[in-house]
């Protein structure tokens, strides 16, 4: 098989969490049946979203250093579990030799074979949100990702980066739970998890919405093992 590198610290519980839906997507029974797996979880990387508003550091030439590692260390395949961070996709697989899975790419075609014409809408960050990567309406009448009121953005965001990257615990659920109820009042019928924090919340806590969730990163955890068992 051939080897995954993790692009990772961004942050490290969907570092992690990414590297857990690789060995549940691979399902083996012994040690030699999983997929040969190098980390670099670099938490030096500037918040992505303060280097997109334009409001910190650059974290692209620590992105670039990264995949730089992982491609030194004899990697074949890379995915880098940070939503934000894909705004920097194209620049990135400039400098490296192994192939590198796009998650957002993945979170389109998957839209493609289940969501057309579904009511969707975008829980990300505020960078991810200023990027418009998400936003697929320019490749295809059928599909409207709708992004977040003000309002709403800023309880993603203190779900985001106050409640789950600080570490407290135990996470306040009440109004994330709530604006989930909002959106379904609202029509929505699909949400697509555009921040790995999120898709961390979603792993340990089910909710009881008829919603459903395109997760990203669960795509690119499956996308990973498919190719490195080609």
């Amino acid at each position: 098989m051939k080897t995954i590198g993790i692009l990772g610290g961004m942050g490290p519980e969907a570092t992690l969490l990414l590297y857990e839906l690789i060995i549940k997507h691979t399902k083996g029974k012994t040690d030699q049946e999983h997929i040969p797996t190098l980390i670099y979880s670099n938490t030096n990387i500037p918040d992505r979203t303060a280097g997109i508003l334009q409001k910190g550091e650059d974290p692209l030439p620590y992105l670039i250093e990264t995949a730089r590692i992982l491609d030194q260390g004899g990697v074949d395949v890379i995915g880098m579990p940070c939503n934000t961070a894909h705004h920097y996709f194209t620049e990135i697989i400039k400098e490296v030799q192994s192939e590198f899975v796009n998650m957002v790419e993945l979170t389109y075609e998957q839209i493609l074979k289940g969501f057309l014409g579904k009511k969707i809408i975008i829980f990300a960050t505020e960078g991810t949100i200023a990027t418009g990567i998400y936003d697929f309406s320019n490749r295809n009448d059928h599909i409207q990702v709708v992004s977040p009121s003000p309002e709403d953005q800023q309880v993603l965001m203190k779900m985001i980066y106050q409640e789950i990257k600080s570490g407290k615990r135990p996470v306040d659920l009440d109004p994330y739970q709530a604006l989930l109820y909002r959106m379904e009042e609202e029509g929505f019928e699909a949400v697509i998890l555009g921040c790995t924090e999120l898709s961390y919340l979603h792993s340990k806590f089910k909710f009881p919405n008829n919603i459903r969730f395109i997760n990203p990163l669960d795509l690119l955890a499956e996308e990973l093992v498919r190719r490195a068992k080609e």
